[in-house]
Protein backbone atom coordinates (compact mmCIF):
# COMPACT_ATOMS: atom_id res chain seq x y z
CA UNK A 1 0.00 0.00 0.00
CA UNK A 2 0.96 3.58 -0.96
CA UNK A 3 2.16 5.83 1.63
CA UNK A 4 -0.61 7.85 0.15
CA UNK A 5 -3.21 5.72 0.57
CA UNK A 6 -2.31 5.21 4.09
CA UNK A 7 -2.75 9.09 4.60
CA UNK A 8 -6.00 8.76 2.83
CA UNK A 9 -7.37 5.49 5.17
CA UNK A 10 -6.20 7.29 8.32
CA UNK A 11 -8.11 10.82 7.26
CA UNK A 12 -10.94 9.03 6.60
CA UNK A 13 -11.46 7.33 10.03
CA UNK A 14 -10.51 10.58 11.52
CA UNK A 15 -13.25 11.65 9.65
CA UNK A 16 -15.81 8.90 10.85
CA UNK A 17 -14.82 8.95 14.41
CA UNK A 18 -15.82 12.94 14.52
CA UNK A 19 -18.90 12.29 12.75
CA UNK A 20 -19.80 9.37 14.96
CA UNK A 21 -19.14 11.31 18.23
CA UNK A 22 -20.19 14.54 17.07
CA UNK A 23 -23.86 14.61 19.02
CA UNK A 24 -21.93 14.05 22.27
CA UNK A 25 -22.06 17.48 24.80
CA UNK A 26 -18.37 17.03 26.28
CA UNK A 27 -17.08 16.54 22.59
CA UNK A 28 -18.92 19.45 21.36
CA UNK A 29 -18.11 21.67 24.18
CA UNK A 30 -14.18 20.93 23.69
CA UNK A 31 -14.66 20.94 20.19
CA UNK A 32 -15.45 25.20 20.80
CA UNK A 33 -13.27 25.62 23.49
CA UNK A 34 -10.44 24.79 20.98
CA UNK A 35 -11.67 26.46 18.24
CA UNK A 36 -12.10 29.52 19.91
CA UNK A 37 -8.36 29.21 21.81
CA UNK A 38 -6.77 28.76 17.99
CA UNK A 39 -8.85 31.81 16.85
CA UNK A 40 -7.62 33.72 19.59
CA UNK A 41 -4.37 32.48 19.22
CA UNK A 42 -4.24 33.33 15.23
CA UNK A 43 -6.09 37.06 16.19
CA UNK A 44 -2.98 37.47 18.71
CA UNK A 45 -0.74 36.74 16.21
CA UNK A 46 -1.57 39.22 13.61
CA UNK A 47 -2.29 41.93 15.83
CA UNK A 48 0.97 41.68 17.52
CA UNK A 49 2.46 41.64 14.03
CA UNK A 50 0.31 44.34 12.60
CA UNK A 51 0.89 46.57 15.59
CA UNK A 52 4.49 46.13 15.79
CA UNK A 53 4.76 46.94 11.86
CA UNK A 54 3.08 50.48 12.35
CA UNK A 55 4.89 50.83 15.53
CA UNK A 56 2.13 50.54 18.00
CA UNK A 57 3.80 46.86 19.43
CA UNK A 58 3.45 48.25 23.33
CA UNK A 59 -0.10 48.61 22.66
CA UNK A 60 -1.02 44.93 23.30
CA UNK A 61 1.98 44.64 25.55
CA UNK A 62 -0.15 41.18 27.29
CA UNK A 63 -0.73 39.84 23.70
CA UNK A 64 2.47 37.10 24.18
CA UNK A 65 1.01 36.05 27.79
CA UNK A 66 -2.74 36.10 26.03
CA UNK A 67 -0.73 33.52 23.10
CA UNK A 68 0.93 31.63 25.64
CA UNK A 69 -2.19 31.10 27.83
CA UNK A 70 -4.10 30.05 24.63
CA UNK A 71 -1.86 28.02 23.54
CA UNK A 72 -2.26 25.93 26.43
CA UNK A 73 -5.60 25.58 26.47
CA UNK A 74 -5.53 24.29 22.82
CA UNK A 75 -3.13 22.02 24.08
CA UNK A 76 -5.38 20.94 26.31
CA UNK A 77 -8.64 21.14 25.04
CA UNK A 78 -7.77 19.42 21.46
CA UNK A 79 -6.12 16.16 22.46
CA UNK A 80 -8.89 15.87 25.39
CA UNK A 81 -11.42 16.20 22.49
CA UNK A 82 -9.85 13.35 20.76
CA UNK A 83 -9.59 11.18 23.99
CA UNK A 84 -13.14 11.92 24.82
CA UNK A 85 -14.33 10.50 20.86
CA UNK A 86 -12.38 7.28 21.53
CA UNK A 87 -13.90 6.81 24.97
CA UNK A 88 -17.76 7.79 23.26
CA UNK A 89 -16.77 5.27 20.51
CA UNK A 90 -15.37 2.58 22.76
CA UNK A 91 -18.77 2.89 24.60
CA UNK A 92 -20.73 2.71 21.31
CA UNK A 93 -18.95 -0.71 20.78
CA UNK A 94 -19.29 -1.73 24.32
CA UNK A 95 -23.14 -0.57 24.13
CA UNK A 96 -23.63 -2.57 20.73
CA UNK A 97 -21.71 -5.25 22.95
CA UNK A 98 -24.49 -5.37 25.54
CA UNK A 99 -27.22 -4.80 22.99
CA UNK A 100 -26.30 -8.09 20.92
CA UNK A 101 -26.05 -10.04 24.08
CA UNK A 102 -29.31 -9.11 26.06
CA UNK A 103 -30.83 -10.00 22.61
CA UNK A 104 -28.89 -13.03 22.45
CA UNK A 105 -30.54 -14.19 26.18
CA UNK A 106 -33.88 -12.84 25.41
CA UNK A 107 -33.98 -14.81 22.11
CA UNK A 108 -32.73 -18.13 24.15
CA UNK A 109 -35.04 -17.10 26.98
CA UNK A 110 -38.20 -16.42 25.23
CA UNK A 111 -38.17 -19.69 22.64
CA UNK A 112 -41.18 -21.61 22.11
CA UNK A 113 -41.28 -24.51 24.55
CA UNK A 114 -40.99 -28.24 22.98
CA UNK A 115 -44.00 -29.57 21.81
CA UNK A 116 -45.27 -32.70 24.25
CA UNK A 117 -44.15 -35.32 21.86
CA UNK A 118 -40.16 -34.00 22.48
CA UNK A 119 -40.53 -33.62 26.33
CA UNK A 120 -38.97 -36.41 28.21
CA UNK A 121 -40.44 -38.69 30.81
CA UNK A 122 -40.38 -37.45 34.15
CA UNK A 123 -39.14 -39.96 36.62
Amino acid sequence: MAPWQRFVYWYHDLFRIAQTTMHDKWVKRLRILAFLAASSIATQVVLHSVLGYVGLGNLLPSSVLTILVASAVWLVAYPSMWLRMLTVLAEMEAKKEFEAMVHELERLHHRPPPKAAETPPSP
